[in-house]
């Protein structure tokens, strides 16, 4: 009898050996096929400004939120350096226009947050005459911005150009309106790039 009971008393521990065994592998399996749906992959888009030079913009996306990206100058007659973006929203879009008036396009990057608002980021790297490419500086936005030009503003906005103008567009939320149905309409605003100090500042229009 006491033969039996520790037969059947090793066979359960068997059984519930194996059991944890099979959940810590499905576990592990669980674990390395997230790690792998978010590992680390490259894109590669190119943009061309109407003088014949290149952007070409690597993404690579170490998870579904964040991803580092890589501005590289191709054709600039002296310097090629990567510029990069660490740590930035995922890549959304670019556009190549030459806001400032000075005959070289700019390159600007909007990136897009994985939020339910949806908030759009803009970078900025401008030509030098074609020589060498620099980040443009784009100021935050103030508290005071968004009192005064940002109001109703909750993301779903987009960049866009119009002849070498850039503007920002957005639906206006209203206090009681749903992430999904704004009801106050849109507003646009325009940007302007001006040269500062040291840099360029890319700047709203007022």
């Amino acid at each position: 009898m006491k033969k039996i009971l520790l037969f059947m008393t090793f066979i359960a521990l068997l059984l519930s050996s194996c059991e944890q065994k099979k959940a810590t592998e499905t576990k592990e399996t669980e674990i390395k096929a997230k790690k792998e749906a978010f590992q680390t992959t490259n894109t590669s888009k190119q943009f061309k400004t109407k003088s014949g030079k290149i952007f070409i913009i690597t993404e690579e996306k170490p998870s579904a939120s964040l991803s580092n990206i890589t501005i590289t100058p191709k054709g600039f007659t002296e310097v090629n350096n990567p510029l990069k973006m660490k740590e930035s929203d995922p890549f959304d879009y670019a556009l190549v226009a030459d806001v400032n008036g000075d005959g070289f396009d700019e390159l600007y990057v909007i990136t897009r947050g994985a939020g339910s608002g949806s908030y759009a980021s803009i970078y900025g790297f401008s030509s030098n005459k074609d020589k060498s490419v620099t980040p443009i500086y784009i100021p935050e936005i103030s508290d005071d911005d968004f009192v005064k030009i940002f109001n109703g503003y909750m993301g779903h906005d987009k960049f866009y150009t119009e002849e070498n103008r850039l503007f920002r567009k957005y639906p206006i939320y209203k206090k009681e309106d749903s992430n999904a149905k704004p009801t106050g309409g849109n507003k646009i605003i325009e940007y302007q790039l001006k040269m500062g100090e040291s840099s360029w500042i890319l700047e709203i229009k007022h």
